[in-house]
């Protein structure tokens, strides 16, 4: 079964890739997620839970929802993360929560993707879309692979000068980056209710015909790259800028 957390639509590609190729069900966390509540898998296969990389780790709101989750059938697990360059030292923290659990880690896997963190960088063009796209098919069939021989999964993008300084970067990116304050809705606004049903958190409502957002927010993005008029912004730091949303299908093969 693969699991998978997506908020602008790179890691929901991934994950639709290892299951066409590996024929496993696919379920979206962030719909569990909404509907509230304790979620209890069932597979006989391996575990298969990707996400994105959020600061050198899985963001909290995965990490949560998979140690207060039940995985019954198999016990062992696969971690794909989708991510610009790095992945920090994200597999050591899965592996803990999997400990904790009674799970067998077997192991950690970094996809490249196109940079979508439009607070901060801007999108690659769409020449240098394919490209990543590219390579990020290879690694994905190269991750299948490994899955069905049953074998420990190895991370291409592990750098390991950044492992020692996730401890630090992730505390400061979620207490001092991310937050609901800056984002706001311009005259472009439609009223259509999108972004309210794209937060993982359910915690954006309409007022006035108008977005409002609450406390909890994990800059996923969703509701910024899913605007039809791109009436949303973060502060001055989006405004001019690209939106990013990965509307991929899988069409790839095993080689």
């Amino acid at each position: 079964m693969v699991i998978y957390f997506s908020g602008t639509g790179n890691t929901r590609y991934a994950a639709e890739v290892i299951g066409e190729l590996l024929h496993n069900e696919v379920k979206d966390i962030k719909k569990l997620i909404r509907q509230g509540g304790r979620t209890k898998f069932y597979s006989e296969a391996p575990y298969i839970i990707c996400a994105p990389i959020y600061a050198w780790r899985f963001p909290p709101l995965v990490e949560g929802f998979i140690a207060d989750s039940d995985f019954w059938g198999s016990n062992e697990v696969y971690f794909v993360a989708t991510c610009e360059s790095q992945t920090g030292n994200a597999a050591k923290y899965l592996k803990k929560i999997c400990d904790e659990k009674g799970l067998k880690f077997m192991g950690f896997a970094g996809v490249p993707m196109p940079e979508n963190y439009i607070v901060m960088y801007k999108v690659p063009d769409e020449e240098e879309q394919k490209k990543i796209f590219s390579r990020a098919d290879r690694e994905l069939v190269r991750i299948c692979n490994t899955i069905v021989r049953r074998e420990q999964l190895t991370d291409s993008l592990d750098m390991k000068l950044a492992k020692p300084f996730t401890s630090l970067v992730n505390p400061w990116f979620f207490g001092a980056v991310v937050s609901t304050k800056k984002f706001h809705a311009t005259d472009k606004c439609i009223s259509c209710g999108k972004c309210s049903g794209v937060c993982p958190y359910n915690s954006i409502s309409l007022k006035n015909g108008r977005p409002v957002w609450g406390e909890k927010c994990t800059h996923c993005m969703a509701c910024i790259s899913n605007c039809p008029t791109e009436a949303i912004e973060y502060g001055r730091k989006t405004v001019g800028k690209p939106r990013y949303l990965c509307r991929r299908k899988p069409k790839i093969t095993w080689r």
